[in-house]
């Protein structure tokens, strides 16, 4: 809520806008940990004192481009919570998957920004007038955004590893092929067994849609007024 410039002196060259945008593509293409004030000023062709006077801490920094990285997308609630439930989702694991570091930023600490803030007064206008108080409201969206990051968590630990190792999921099947059979070769891991011989492993896309039907799942029993179309 801080001034970007003050009543007097020169129109600042750069704004929190634009030394965002680096480090977002810094973060993007490096990792949260290449994101600093000094790296930034390199890229902008400046100083690293001169972005002290936008971004006076590395907090300051740090909010303004996790809220900036979060963005905001309207949704207008349709009637139909699960649908919309949904829909909120899928949104949210699509930015949580631009920015790969943003699901271990968004869990670690809140962000108070402007685009956080409308946001969750649009995620929680998708479950209003069905009679839950603001407590219940809260769980709901919670619960969906806490799955999500932990989904997308998940997706992100397993494309680095893959990045870091050189091996595909299937190369990596095969060079632990000999250990696995030797495993099964004891007896002593059925369910490890039908694994193997049965498992479809599915896609991302497939798991992330088969456990959001089950998330939903579990909402709706545990608040029937959600389910169906808005009276």
């Amino acid at each position: 809520m801080r001034p970007e410039r003050g009543a007097r002196g020169p129109v600042p060259a750069y704004s929190r806008e634009r030394i965002a945008e680096v480090a977002i593509a810094l973060a993007d293409g490096e990792g949260i940990e290449a994101v600093t004030m000094r790296r930034i000023a390199k890229e902008l062709g400046t100083g690293a004192m001169t972005l002290y006077r936008y971004l006076p801490t590395k907090e300051d920094l740090y909010a303004v481009v996790v809220d900036q990285a979060l963005g905001f997308e309207p949704q207008e609630p349709t009637g139909d919570v699960r649908a919309d439930l949904a829909t909120f989702a899928r949104r949210y694991r699509e930015t949580l998957r631009r920015h790969p570091w943003l699901a271990h930023a968004v869990a670690s600490r809140p962000v108070m920004g402007p685009n956080m803030l409308r946001g969750n007064e649009r995620d929680l206008a998708l479950v209003d007038g069905r009679g839950l108080d603001i407590d219940q409201m809260m769980q709901v969206v919670n619960l969906i955004r806490h799955w999500v990051t932990g989904a997308t968590q998940a997706e992100t630990a397993e494309r680095e590893a893959a990045l870091r190792s050189g091996m595909d999921r299937a190369t990596w099947q095969q060079r632990m092929g000999p250990y696995i059979s030797e495993l099964l070769a004891t007896g002593a891991f059925p369910y490890l067994e039908r694994m193997v011989r049965e498992a479809r492993h599915p896609s991302r896309d497939e798991r992330f849609e088969t456990g959001l039907a089950v998330l939903l799942d579990g909402i709706e029993a545990r608040f029937p007024a959600l389910a169906g179309p808005r009276r």
